[in-house]
């Protein structure tokens, strides 16, 4: 069985679509842990949140280790989704600096598989942080997105990550969707093909671009190849929330059985649609998923 640290914050968050709201447990770390405990991967859980707010911890499966970082605020977040795009979605937000930093985490990282980083705000994981955890040379996979944002009047807007260089020369994956793709580097390029080779030499082995309801693209260094995976059409579409970091989770579940990125893609791509066509986090399991892949052709 797999053995993973995930690490980042809980949020509040608070959901609108197709005329309907409603509020839930968020945050990449709430969204992946339900995937991995699905999968059945031993999981920790590094979370950062307010004590007022530990009744939120419940939320997650009874086979997540966690490790609570209390600190005054919980991060919110409200996600609109003003059409019927699950690719176009405006998000507000309330965020603390609520730091992870080398204390808060567990002394055997070394009897770990992978530690995945989920931040959702420049302040979440410091450099420091990943740079303890690297001196014990296990994998380091990112979901970066959380290096882009920055609030203006309560929105969230992208912006380029100015020192990522630092950061990529310590990660293995890379996850990020098409448009974070597109802002990442203040003078990269904009083609995508582009980016995942131009981000590889910063460190990252494999560069996952997620494309919503057109699949993803992935880049691996070490075949200097690009894979293109695709999207499987959902049965119905209920929840976009949460969809890359159950993409992400899948990804480096799968890539403990298989080296194969194309291979690691279509699982994860599946798994995202078996989400999508339920409100909340994944429900589903591994044979479900393999179930489902039968049925197309590749």
């Amino acid at each position: 069985m797999p053995k993973f640290i995930i690490i980042g914050p809980l949020t509040r968050d608070t959901i609108s679509r197709d005329g309907l709201m409603y509020h839930s447990t968020g945050g990449a770390v709430y969204y992946q842990a339900a995937v991995l405990s699905k999968l059945e991967v031993d999981i920790t859980a590094i979370i950062t949140l307010s004590y007022g707010d530990h009744e939120l911890l419940k939320a997650f499966p009874d086979d997540v280790n966690i490790i609570p970082v209390f600190f005054e605020k919980t991060m919110e977040f409200e996600n609109i989704y003003p059409n019927h795009d699950p690719n176009h979605r405006v998000q507000k937000a309330n965020v603390p600096k609520n730091p992870v930093k080398p204390e808060s985490l567990p002394e055997d990282i070394e009897s770990y598989d992978a530690v995945l980083l989920c931040p959702l705000s420049p302040s979440d994981i410091p450099i420091e942080t990943i740079e303890h955890i690297s001196n014990y040379n296990i994998p380091i996979y990112l979901g970066a997105q959380g290096y882009l944002r920055q609030l203006k009047d309560h929105k969230v807007i992208l912006k380029p990550w100015k020192d990522f260089q630092k950061f990529l020369k310590y990660i293995q994956m890379i996850f990020i969707d098409e448009v974070e793709a597109k802002v990442i580097m203040a003078n990269g390029s904009h083609k995508l093909n582009m980016i995942g080779s131009e981000l590889s030499q910063f460190g990252p082995e494999e560069i996952i671009i997620t494309r919503g309801d057109r699949g993803a693209m992935i880049y691996s260094s070490l075949s200097e190849h690009i894979y293109k995976i695709p999207a499987f059409p959902p049965k119905q579409s209920m929840d976009p929330t949460g969809l890359g970091d159950t993409y992400m989770a899948a990804y480096v579940t799968k890539r403990m059985e298989s080296k194969d990125p194309e291979t690691c893609g279509i699982f994860a791509s599946m798994v995202s649609t078996m989400k999508l066509e339920k409100i909340g986090a994944f429900q589903g399991n591994k044979s479900m998923v393999n179930k489902r892949l039968q049925w197309h052709e590749f």
